[in-house]
């Protein structure tokens, strides 16, 4: 076998292949060998059948393109190996001759995987600022606005049922947030704020119970612990994102709009999960902003391109720093996943995803150890 690697722009990569006419044969007899084991010919034995009586009984076009598909598989695996070639998706081929007695070739066109070039990384600093404290006002801020969406949320259930005691179908453009009992809760915005003001003798121990807590006291708890989590989160995400801004200004990576494809569709299944919270449908949503899926797909794609490049980025760390997933960590993460009614290639597939979720992870923390001060 003899073969050219031409690599172009954005990890595309063309393979040209060709095979000696006596490998080419060599390969198509023993295809036509194992097609005879499962092949009956009246008057013969399985596995005794002249060749030419096979041939003619199995078809050559047949025994042509199963050799020609052997040898593909096999050619471009030990090539994709020795050039290290990471293939994204299926590749398209292209053969350029196919006949039992000539040398064989053909041409494979992929996109590879690119290589991501980064830069002392180690250098990069970045502040962690502190969280700033929840305050007793916070708390009765947040209570206030979850006492005023239940109530509302009450008053709606009360006049549906006196009506005809159907339940009547929630506001899908209003915010809500989810109850101690898996209720919705409509939280209401700054103009309807001003309709009406919450009473504080309203906001007691029986509401905090209605809401699933022990008493009031115990629900300010709750609210401040949250409020002190969401304050915390908002901080670590400021921190991740100025710790990329810099990373990507010492990476160099071209990345394949294959990959910048499959980000977009990652980020519209995403909104369209939110919207189904919400009671609504994507098409609501782009009615709403008054564009088409295709607009959508636009707006999208340079925070897809910066999603990917940051990915590829992070993960060329990861297997710089060695950073390893152990079965253990895959086994203790799939615990909470129902797999009783999986496929073995799905299960497969849910493995390989959580692994891939921990690299990340813990990819991310070492480096925040790392550039955060």
């Amino acid at each position: 076998m003899q073969y050219t690697v031409t690599r172009e722009e954005k990890g595309k990569v063309e393979v040209k292949v060709d095979i000696p006419k006596p490998d080419f044969s060599k390969s198509y007899g023993d295809v036509l060998e194992n097609l005879s084991r499962e092949t009956k010919v009246e008057g013969f034995r399985p596995g005794k059948v002249p060749r030419d009586v096979l041939e003619n009984k199995i078809g050559a076009n047949k025994i042509l393109n199963e050799t020609a598909s052997f040898l593909i598989s096999k050619n471009l695996s030990e090539i994709f190996k020795k050039e290290n070639i990471i293939p994204l998706g299926n590749p398209s081929v292209a053969i350029h001759s196919l006949a039992k007695d000539l040398a064989f070739s053909f041409t494979a066109t992929i996109v590879s995987k690119p290589k991501v070039k980064i830069g002392d990384w180690k250098k990069i600093k970045v502040k962690r600022t502190v969280a700033r404290e929840v305050t007793d006002k916070d708390v009765e801020e947040s209570i206030g606005n979850i006492y005023e969406a239940w109530r509302k949320s009450q008053e709606s259930k009360s006049k549906v049922e006196s009506e005809d005691g159907k339940e009547e179908k929630e506001d899908s453009g209003k915010k809500f947030i989810y109850g101690a009992h898996g209720e919705k809760i409509f939280i209401k915005d700054e103009e309807s704020k001003s309709e009406s003001k919450v009473k504080s003798d309203e906001i007691d121990d029986d509401f905090a119970k209605a809401i699933g807590a022990k008493d009031l006291a115990h629900l300010k708890e709750i609210v401040k612990k949250d409020l002190e989590q969401v304050m915390l989160d908002q901080v670590e995400a400021k921190l991740e994102q100025e710790l990329f801004d810099e990373l990507l200004k010492i990476a160099d990576v071209q990345v394949p709009d294959i990959l910048i494809d499959d980000e977009i569709n990652r980020i519209i299944v995403r909104i369209s999960q939110n919207l189904e919270g919400q009671g609504k449908k994507l098409e609501d949503y782009l009615k709403e902003e008054n564009t088409t899926l295709d607009g959508l797909r636009a707006k999208l794609r340079p925070q897809a391109e910066k999603n990917v490049e940051i990915t590829l980025a992070m993960d060329e760390i990861g297997k710089s720093e060695k950073v390893e997933v152990t079965p253990a960590e895959v086994e203790n993460a799939s615990k909470g996943v129902d797999s009783a009614k999986l496929s073995e290639a799905q299960k497969a597939d849910l493995r390989n995803y959580l692994g891939v979720s921990i690299f990340q992870a813990k990819t991310l923390d070492l480096v925040k150890k790392v550039v955060a001060s």
